[in-house]
Formats: C-alpha cells, sequence, structure tokens
C-alpha cells in the first residue's frame, strides 16, 4: 500500500457566486457551491474516514451533513479539497475521486430540484433545464504519491500538478439548445449570457396574473431572464436568510429611531411581504430584529420606482402608498437622538478580506499532522467570522479558510475589518509559532472595504471591493508596504472613486481617520475642507516640478503649501458657520498635509465623511 496526497478543485466559481446581479445571487451562489464542496468531503470521509486534511473537522459526520439553508453558526467549506489515502493502486484514487465530484453535483441537483419546486406550474423549458442542471459543476482533481515520508515535497508537488490540472481544457461535444416549441429563439440569461433562460412565460404574459406569484417568488426585473444555476440562486434555501444591501446600508438610519417608530414602520411594511413586492431579513441573528426586511422601499427612489410597475394590482399599489407616508413622515420627525431623521444613507460597504502568507505557512508543514493544524486553526476563524461581523451590524456571505465576503453598514465597516484582522492574527499564531516562522513571515489579513450606492449595479459594487482588496495587498509597492492593511474604495454615484490605504500598524493614520470620522459625525468639519485641499494640491502641482529642477528647495515649497492649507483652515467654519475648526482638528490636518499629498489627504476627509454618515443628507445625496 502507497501513501498519497489528493485534491480536488470544485468550480466554476464565475457562475456560482461571481454571476449575480442581486446579493440574494451572490449569497446562494457562495452557499452553492460550499454546499457541493461538503458533499464532496463527506464523500471523501466515508470513502476513508480519517483522510481529510482541508478541510478538517473534529466530527465529519455531523459537520459535513447537508445544510438545508445557510447556517449562523458554520463556516463555509472551501472549494479546494485535500486528503491524504493510502490505495494499493492509482485507479482507487481516481474512484475517490470520482465519487467526490458525483457527490458534489448529486447535491447541486438536489438543491436545483428543490428550488424548481418551489414554484410549482410555472411553465419552464424543461429538457433544456436538465442539460444545464447536468452541466452545472466542473471538477479538477489531481494526486501524487508521497515518496518515502517526505509530506513536504509531495504537498509542494501536487500544487503544481493541480495547477497543471486545470489549465489542461476538456473537450466535449458541443450542447445544442432544443427548439422553442413558441416558434422563437430563446432568450439568453440575464446571470450568464452563455447559457439560454429556462424561463418560459412569453412576454405578454410577464405582467399578468396569470404566472405573477411565481414570477415574484424569483424577484425578476422586467425583462430579466434566468438560466437553471441563477433560477437556483433566487430560490434555494429560505429567502429571509438572505440580507438585502438595501436593508445593511439603512441599518444606521434605523437605529437612530425610537422603539416606536420602528415598530409603526414594521406595521406599514409587512403588508409589501404578503403581496410578494417585499422579503423579510431573520437570517443574521439579532442584528436585525427591530426592522427584520429587506428595507428597500425605505429609500425613495425605490418606491417611486416600485409604484410605476405594471402589474400592481390595488392592494399592490396601497401597501406601497401606506409606507410612503409613512416614510416621509418620519423625515421630519426627531430620532431618539434629538436630530431630524430625514432619510437612510443609500451607501454601504462589501468587505473582502485574504489571508497573507498563507502559502509560506502551509509550505512549512512537514507532515499531515502539521496540515490539518492550519485547517483547523483557518476553520476557527471562519467559524468565528459571521459573528463578528454580525457584532458590527453586518452579514458575512462568504467565510471559509482565509477568504471573507461580507456586507456591512457604513458606520461599522473599519471596525469590522479591524476585528476580522486580529482574529486572524490570534487564530494563525499557534500555527505559525509551531512551526518555526520569523514573526515577520507569520499570517496577516489584508481588507478591502467597496463603498457604493444602493442604485449601482451589484457587478460594479463587488468589482471594487476586488479592487480594494488588490489595493490592501498592495503588489505593486515596496515589499515592506505590502499585506497586513486595510484599503477602502468610496465609489460616488455619478463621481470619481476615492481611494485610501494604510497598513494595520499604521496607527497615526487610522487615529486620523477615526477623529476626521468623528469630526463630521458631530458637525465640526464642513464637506468643502476636503474639496478646498483637493484644489491647494492640484493648484500647487506645478511644485514638485521646481523641487526636481532645484528651481525651488523642499522647505520653501512645503511652506507654501501649509500657508494654503492653513489659510483654508482658518476661513472654514464648523456647522451652522458661527464657529471656527477645532484647534486639534486644525493641527491634525496641517501635520497629515506635511506627510502625505494633498490628494490624499482630501480623500482620507471624503471617506471620513462617508463611513460617518447615517442619513442621506449628510453626505449630500439627493437621489
Amino acid at each position: 500500500m502507497d501513501s498519497y496526497l489528493i485534491t480536488t478543485a470544485l468550480g466554476p466559481v464565475q457562475s456560482l457566486i461571481e454571476a449575480a446581479r442581486r446579493t440574494r445571487d451572490l449569497w446562494c451562489g457562495s452557499w452553492l457551491l460550499s454546499e457541493a464542496a461538503r458533499a464532496a468531503a463527506l464523500a471523501l470521509h466515508q470513502a476513508r474516514p480519517g483522510c481529510l486534511i482541508f478541510p478538517c473537522p473534529d466530527d465529519p459526520v455531523a459537520e459535513l451533513k447537508p445544510q438545508d439553508e445557510p447556517r449562523e453558526d458554520s463556516a463555509n467549506i472551501a472549494n479546494i479539497l485535500r486528503a491524504q489515502v493510502e490505495a494499493a493502486d492509482p485507479r482507487e484514487i481516481q474512484g475517490l475521486c470520482d465519487a467526490a465530484k458525483a457527490a458534489a453535483a448529486g447535491r447541486l441537483a438536489a438543491l436545483c430540484a428543490q428550488a424548481k419546486a418551489k414554484v410549482p406550474g410555472l411553465p419552464l423549458h424543461e429538457d433544456l433545464w436538465q442539460a444545464q442542471v447536468d452541466d452545472i459543476l466542473e471538477s479538477f482533481s489531481a494526486w501524487t504519491r508521497i515518496e518515502g515520508s517526505d509530506y513536504r515535497a509531495a504537498s509542494q508537488r501536487l500544487g503544481g500538478l493541480l495547477a497543471a490540472r486545470k489549465a489542461t481544457r476538456d473537450f466535449v461535444p458541443a450542447a445544442t439548445s432544443p427548439a422553442d416549441p413558441l416558434g422563437y429563439s430563446i432568450p439568453k440569461s440575464s446571470l450568464d449570457a452563455a447559457r439560454e433562460s429556462v424561463i418560459k412565460v412569453p412576454k405578454a404574459d410577464r405582467d399578468g396574473s396569470r404566472y405573477r406569484t411565481q414570477l415574484r417568488k424569483l424577484g425578476l426585473n422586467r425583462g430579466e431572464q434566468l438560466d437553471a444555476l441563477a433560477f437556483a440562486k433566487r430560490l434555494a434555501g429560505k429567502a429571509e436568510q438572505f440580507t438585502a444591501y438595501s436593508r445593511v446600508a439603512a441599518d444606521p438610519w434605523i437605529d437612530l429611531l425610537t422603539p416606536e417608530h420602528q415598530r409603526r414602520l414594521c406595521d406599514v411594511y409587512e403588508p409589501l411581504v404578503g403581496c410578494g413586492l417585499a422579503t423579510r431579513a431573520r437570517g443574521n441573528g439579532p442584528a436585525y430584529q427591530a426592522f427584520p426586511y429587506d428595507g428597500q422601499f425605505l429609500y425613495d427612489f425605490r418606491l417611486a420606482n416600485a409604484l410605476t410597475t405594471r402589474g400592481l394590482d390595488e392592494n399592490d399599489k396601497g401597501a406601497l402608498l401606506a409606507l410612503q407616508r409613512a416614510v416621509n413622515g418620519l423625515a421630519h420627525q426627531k430620532g431618539h437622538r434629538g436630530d431630524l431623521l430625514g432619510t437612510p444613507v443609500p451607501y454601504a460597504a462589501i468587505l473582502k478580506a485574504d489571508g497573507d502568507r498563507m502559502g509560506k505557512l502551509l509550505g512549512h508543514a512537514k507532515t499531515a499532522a502539521a496540515s490539518r493544524r492550519i485547517s483547523k486553526d483557518l476553520h476557527g476563524f471562519a467559524s468565528a467570522v459571521r459573528g463578528i461581523v454580525q457584532g458590527h451590524r453586518g452579514h458575512a456571505i462568504y467565510s471559509g479558510g482565509d477568504d471573507v465576503l461580507a456586507l456591512v453598514p457604513l458606520d461599522g465597516a473599519v471596525g469590522c475589518a479591524d476585528s476580522l484582522r486580529s482574529a486572524f492574527a490570534q487564530a494563525m499564531a499557534g500555527s505559525a509559532q509551531d512551526l518555526g516562522l520569523p514573526e515577520r513571515d507569520w499570517p496577516t489579513l489584508s481588507v478591502g472595504l467597496g463603498l457604493g450606492h444602493v442604485m449601482e449595479p451589484l457587478g460594479s459594487l463587488r468589482a471594487r471591493a476586488d479592487l480594494a482588496e488588490k489595493r490592501a495587498k498592495g503588489s505593486d509597492l515596496a515589499p515592506e508596504r505590502q499585506r497586513n492593511a486595510l484599503a477602502i474604495v468610496l465609489g460616488i454615484r455619478s463621481g470619481a472613486d476615492h481611494p485610501w490605504r494604510a497598513q494595520w500598524d499604521d496607527l497615526d493614520a487610522f487615529a486620523a481617520l477615526d477623529r476626521f470620522r468623528r469630526a463630521y459625525r458631530d458637525g465640526e468639519l464642513p464637506s468643502r475642507v476636503a474639496y478646498d485641499l483637493r484644489d491647494i494640491g492640484r493648484r500647487l502641482a506645478w511644485l514638485g516640478d521646481h523641487v526636481k529642477q532645484g528651481r525651488t528647495d523642499a522647505e520653501t515649497a512645503a511652506g507654501m503649501r501649509r500657508s494654503e492649507v492653513k489659510r483654508v483652515l482658518e476661513r472654514a467654519r464648523r456647522e451652522g458657520g458661527t464657529r471656527d475648526i477645532a484647534k486639534d482638528l486644525q493641527a491634525l490636518i496641517l501635520t497629515r498635509a506635511d506627510t502625505q499629498p494633498l490628494d490624499d489627504l482630501a480623500n482620507t476627509l471624503i471617506v471620513a465623511r462617508w463611513i460617518s454618515a447615517r442619513t442621506a443628507s449628510e453626505v449630500g445625496d439627493r437621489s
């Protein structure tokens, strides 16, 4: 008998997770991939008990059993599995990998069938549905024999083999779409343009009452089409488990309401659920109990759009108008802190985090036991993520290993990122120390926050979060400035992106950001200061060239910039226009202006203003 290391990667991530138009698509796609990986891992354990390395649950039978809905008390299972098995023939390994893939595909097919059963009577292209369900999953496997007891060499070899296998194209017969019995071509899916829609409802019946109930359950926008996987993303699991981006964005405003205001708002929002126009949000523990709904119609632009939708009956319009009156009435009332409530801030954050130097840590594992220790530490961190994010009023979408994806309100975003960073460092310190890594090489967490408007397409929001994570990694920076950082990219609607970045050990940068945030929250800083500083930076850009050419010395140039900044600060006034900006704030802005470009300081102030906001007026939003 020989000892083998095997690995299986499931996907494709693009269609399972990234193809999304609603936050629910993103939520459910992550869960579907996790459930497929869970089923594959369970199949490996059942075939060879105790073989699993990644994941490495304490009780595989209990922890890897299928979940009927995403749970708050468990981590996701990552889509790359690893195990160590004994076999007399490599064909046994092939059989294990095939069994794992079959289990994963079977689990996905079962979840698709459950989704389909929730809309009985809805006409579908049945043959196309089955063909797409059978074609959802792709699986790549690799294995290598452990020579002697050199686990580390086998592990490194296995990584290269998996990369080579994933780069090897599978050529299969091209699938042909069945002819549409209605006589016209089948439209493409709105989530994945490579697949046709499985919905067979004619355009003429989309706005009518015949299939209205079924189509509302799918949350279809006008003209939207869904393939089988997209269909499953809309209906698999329970709708109440998922929190909409709009609910997360509105949370700081909802927190301003008095308990009586919250109860009245719930009373007028509940009928929208009965009409199928809104959903509840009950899948994040106690975080959203004060207002357990999607919150999309708290925004007047969303409400106005809904009122113009075709196919509304009198009950629908009555419920929407009742909510409109309630929200408009609240805007002129005072919350429990004594401030006018206005309307909710229409911005939130997508948080994306990834571990740093994990390859170096895994490369130091000389035995399967050491790899299992790392696996357990990662699982412990991932299992804690949902509670950490929930504590900052956010909702974790995915937490598997060192990867995190979450929705977070503006006022909790930076604190949430910092808590995740601290938890990850603590979770991984034991393994790093036991493996003898120098402390400078211990794993850290880089976090990106993409801030965007609720009306922005989800694809753009996700792309901004991806960009923020890449900025946090800082691969284009000097080695000592890479990784172990937080990056924020704020996308103002109809405006430019505003980036901010600092490494976690740059305490001055974080202290300045927090002081500016509190200043905006308390009305100590006018919004124009940031833009005046940016204007100074652009007007004095020529100084840099003069310094390089020796026409002006650096000290004189710095003095000119400082004088201009001081002039702006002396002319600025606090909220109400009667008092000067506090001396400590002026001193802090002057100090930061001496140590960073004015454009970067302006971005810091703009980002601080946004993460302090609870109402639309605080960010000047007039949507």
